[in-house]
């Protein structure tokens, strides 16, 4: 009987607690967000390759646009918003697709503010806080963080259909994977390298309407045009280091008074990078042919005030569709993006939002800079 009473008062101090977490108000107080740029021409359009295309920018209008709504219904900004310098910072790598996206982006959100978008290197330049340069100590544990061989192996069904749609063929014995000597990312080489790039061609006629094949074929072609990308979801040393300065960055936007909104315009190895360091588990993307990082996604971190006077934090995956953007959808509260909660591995959340404490997720992001023993961020 006394061994009963005891778990009787453990139940009850748990499903208190558990209630008591979840009557918890919040109110938004900060929102960053990390986008990949959105739809650009393919790498092999001559010298409009890569560019942010016109679909490209509407899109990331919408989702500006459906970022206000959010942002004013939660009583973060009022209608019509022109924010203080202070309160605003859109900050993209110096490319047309990212400085675009950040710009399309900006007229949705706050289309009467006179919005800066910063970049810090000439058009066309590197930023090495997006993509840093590789340190020469870490190559050789670099290179032999990934089992190419093995993967590409594990990848023949999608290879297959990417040679069947495009025509172009793969040789297992005429490629090579070689990591950059200006920046930690891995480049495919000879045959390897055409069917990436088929796969890629191929993916942007898809989104933009130019070709229809199912979702299953589509599924496969996503995957071999980020082979390379996704990879970093299995190199956790390699992830560290790319995403270290701009994990940097992010905490520091997290602790700047006075700030309401950051806009970080980057790249799909950046999304993925930032997830792999910060340990993310696995999880699984609705409405959307892409494996792990959609077209024009969003990592989204917003900073909550709960009522306990305590501060909170809560990590998700903000991607339009897949058939939100090849019909041109409107992106509406009533319609919106799609959105996946992140976890992060190992961290306890405070209610089953998955809602974390801010300390907890700024420590995470300190350790993530952590690369070989050393702060690299």
């Amino acid at each position: 009987m006394k061994k009963f009473f005891s778990l009787l008062i453990v139940f009850v101090v748990a499903i208190t607690f558990f209630s008591v977490a979840q009557a918890m108000d919040y109110q938004l107080e900060q929102v960053v967000v990390f986008s990949r740029h959105n739809l650009r021409n393919s790498l092999k359009a001559g010298d409009d390759r890569g560019l942010l295309t016109l679909r490209g920018g509407e899109m990331e209008t919408l989702m500006g646009q459906y970022f206000e709504a959010r942002l004013r219904a939660q009583g973060l900004f009022p209608k019509n918003a022109q924010p203080s310098v202070d309160e605003v910072r859109f900050y993209a790598n110096s490319y047309q697709r990212t400085i675009a996206t950040a710009k399309y982006f900006s007229a949705g959100a706050f289309p009467i503010a006179n919005t800066t978008i910063e970049y810090h290197r000439a058009l066309g330049q590197k930023d090495r806080v997006f993509l840093p340069a590789t340190d020469p100590a870490l190559v050789k544990k670099l290179s032999a963080e990934t089992n190419w061989k093995k993967l590409l192996n594990d990848t023949g069904k999608e290879i297959a259909t990417v040679e069947r749609l495009t025509g172009e063929k793969f040789n297992p014995n005429d490629y090579s994977i070689k990591l950059r000597k200006e920046v930690v990312e891995w480049k495919a080489e000879d045959t390897l390298k055409k069917l990436s790039l088929a796969a890629d061609a191929l993916l942007m006629d898809y989104y933009d309407g130019k070709v229809s094949y199912s979702d299953s074929e589509m599924r496969d072609v996503a995957k071999i045009a980020s082979l390379m990308i996704n990879s970093n979801f299995d190199r956790p040393l390699g992830s560290k280091a790319l995403a270290s300065p701009l994990l940097a960055v992010i905490s520091d936007e997290l602790n700047t008074p006075g700030r309401k909104f950051s806009f970080l315009c980057g790249h799909d190895s950046n999304i993925s990078s930032i997830l792999s360091a910060l340990g993310v588990e696995d999880y699984t993307l609705p409405g959307t042919i892409e494996w792990r990082v959609p077209i024009g996604s969003k990592i989204v971190i917003k900073k909550f005030r709960g009522s306990d006077g305590n501060e909170y934090a809560r990590l998700s995956l903000v991607y339009p569709s897949s058939t939100q953007i090849i019909n041109r959808e409107m992106i509406t509260i009533d319609n919106p993006p799609m959105k996946v909660a992140l976890k992060l591995r190992g961290l306890q959340p405070v209610d089953a939002d998955a809602i974390y404490k801010l300390s907890d997720v700024l420590q995470r992001l300190s350790d993530a800079q952590i690369v070989d023993g050393r702060r690299i961020g």
